[in-house]
């Protein structure tokens, strides 16, 4: 079913044909879209986030041939090792859990237009699951630029 019959069936229901019970669904099938819609900014500015922070780890971490640890004693080149590597993977794997939050939401309707109490659940299951993997992709991207922060601190404090 095109996208047009299904924009189309639901503002029939929601203006013409729709019982209150029809309207009420369609007010649920705008809110979460409207959830999805802020979980996919919201989303866009923590991937850009992680951009910066995984291209400059990647650097010092492992692109680099200056070692900012040269003159400091080995147990803070191991920490700054550990804390340089660690806040590396920890930002990849927080790209890795947003990624699925920007993803296409697809397959809510069947092959009939309208809107039953199935399309919504599938809906709000698909927001549920959209904001624990960002709560996840947050917390991770937290984690490594605290990672970034400590490492640079080292290196300036060392």
């Amino acid at each position: 079913m095109s996208a047009a019959i299904q924009a189309l069936a639901m503002a029939r229901l929601q203006v013409v044909d729709g019982t209150p019970e029809d309207k009420a669904r369609v007010a649920a099938w705008d809110r979460l879209f409207a959830m999805l819609n802020v979980l996919d900014s919201k989303t866009s500015a923590l991937l850009r986030f992680n951009a910066i922070v995984v291209a400059a780890l990647a650097y010092l971490v492992v692109v680099s041939g200056a070692d900012p640890f040269a003159q400091s004693k080995p147990v803070i080149k191991t920490i700054g090792f550990a804390v340089g590597h660690i806040s590396l993977l920890l930002s990849v794997v927080s790209c890795g859990c947003a990624f699925p939050v920007i993803n296409l939401a697809r397959g809510f309707f069947d092959e009939a237009p309208g809107l039953d109490d199935g399309v919504i659940a599938r809906l709000g299951a698909l927001v549920g699951q959209r904001t624990r993997l960002y709560a996840w992709a947050w917390r991770l991207a937290v984690a490594g630029g605290l990672g970034f922060a400590l490492l640079v601190a080292l290196a300036t404090i060392h």
